[in-house]
């Protein structure tokens, strides 16, 4: 069952040089108890997408567009109660609304006709021109023009739809916000050394998460908070309970991150390189962690990071990211064995191997592009092997391999090549080989 979904995500950069699409149409969608994988080089928009989760994105960035819907049946509750005029009741909206003055207001906005009825015969079209029937309320609440066409008030953000309702993340105010972050939705984050506060023992930061949230009292927070640290390797947690960032080692202080993003017990813990600065015994034993945490709690996991072992290790999906967009989606086993992407391809083929002979690590050509000047048509195109004239000119869409139609954040697989598009006249000409030591890549 769903616990996540993130539609059409876009966050810019609003700078001096320029406007910088970090995040640019990203979808997908995690399921309780369920490992999901980001992967991808510096730059490729991971941790910005991940931050945004929790609204954390602060100036010059914006979230420019799109939906974060937290299907959490005790929080929507929860909220419900306490936000009784910001509830939006979909059944009733579909009963009520006059859909016919509602296709007229939105060709006004400039709605797409064939994003609000999901048809891609309506491509094009008006949407006074499309059946009324086929207008979806869902889609144009989704689409971010409830509000915009009178629909719902600008403050609504809980949904309820039958039987399944959902929080949506990025209209709900900052005091809904507050009581989801660090408790609901948690976040390990990537430098540990700026996300602690100096001024505080790190045994205190743990605890008042703790009692903020949980409404533990004094004695049993600081209970809490000594188990967490012992629980992520801290010698002597209870002596250590009283000291502050500074006398920790950057090691000991990511794991000191690790105990505070797991000290409520979080619904969706977002792991961004949860295992930096950490020798290889301490990695296995977070990664341990949080397989278990995962596994016997329900907990859903969001691992960023580039490196591909740590996600063949954990994850169940993963979406591989670059400049920003997402250009490959799959479960992890058809990831590694069925690799759909030239990217993913460079990506595993550049995987130390012991034992090989090799003299030198193989390496993907060139760097990530400026993401104030994308490159035109395929942003991977500079680097590609296989790119011809048409990835120079055609923006490729993320599509299913098999068919060659839009994706979906529902399906399991999905890829943004014109190799899938039939737009390739001489085609992908890789092949991926998997044992125990090695990820190879051959060309033909």
């Amino acid at each position: 069952m769903t616990l996540l979904e993130v539609s059409n995500l876009t966050v810019k950069f609003y700078t001096p040089d320029g406007v910088v699409r970090a995040v640019d149409d990203l979808s997908y969608q995690i399921d309780r108890g369920e490992k999901f994988g980001v992967v991808g080089e510096s730059g490729a928009g991971k941790s910005v997408s991940a931050l945004s989760l929790l609204r954390l994105i602060e100036d010059p960035g914006r979230i420019d567009s799109g939906a974060i819907r937290f299907y959490e049946d005790d929080a929507v509750q929860t909220f419900e109660e306490d936000f009784p005029n910001k509830v939006v009741d979909l059944e009733e909206l579909r009963n009520e609304t006059d859909r016919t003055s509602l296709a007229e207001s939105l060709d006004e906005e400039g709605a797409s006709a064939e994003e609000l009825t999901g048809d891609s015969r309506y491509a094009g079209d008006d949407l006074t021109d499309v059946p009324a029937d086929e207008l979806s309320i869902q889609r144009v609440l989704e689409g971010g023009y409830g509000s915009d066409v009178g629909l719902i008030d600008e403050q609504d953000f809980i949904v309820k739809n039958g039987d399944r309702s959902y929080i949506e993340l990025l209209r709900a105010p900052e005091k809904a916000i507050q009581r989801i972050r660090g408790n609901r939705i948690a976040m390990i984050f990537q430098d540990a050394q700026t996300a602690l506060n100096p001024v505080y023992s790190v045994g205190e930061q743990i605890s008042e998460a703790i009692r903020h949230h949980l409404d533990y009292s004094d004695k049993e927070a600081k209970e809490r908070t000594i188990e967490l640290l012992d629980q992520v390797g801290i010698p002597d947690a209870e002596a250590r309970y009283g000291d502050y960032p500074h006398e920790f080692s950057g090691g000991m202080q990511q794991r000191v991150i690790i105990a505070m993003a797991l000290s409520c017990d979080p619904d969706l813990l977002i792991a961004d390189e949860p295992t930096t600065a950490l020798d290889v015994m301490t990695e296995a034993k977070i990664l341990g962690e949080l397989e278990t945490l995962s596994d016997e709690f329900d907990t859903s996991i969001t691992l960023i990071t580039h490196d591909l072992g740590v996600i063949a290790e954990l994850v169940d999906r993963v979406v591989v990211m670059y400049a920003g967009r997402p250009v490959e989606k799959a479960p992890v086993d058809e990831l590694f064995y069925d690799p759909k992407h030239p990217y993913t391809v460079g990506l595993m083929a550049s995987i130390p191997r012991i034992g090989t002979g090799a003299d030198r690590l193989k390496t993907i050509p060139g760097t990530m592009p400026d993401l104030i000047e994308v490159p035109s048509g395929c942003s991977f195109h500079p680097r590609c092997p296989y790119a011809e004239e048409a990835c120079t000119k055609k923006d490729p869409m993320l599509v299913e391999p098999e068919t060659g139609e839009p994706a979906e954040a529902e399906d399991e697989r999905g890829v943004s090549c014109l190799e899938y598009t039939g737009d390739l006249t001489q085609g992908l000409s890789f092949d991926v080989s998997v044992d125990n030591t090695a990820v190879g890549e051959q060309h033909e």
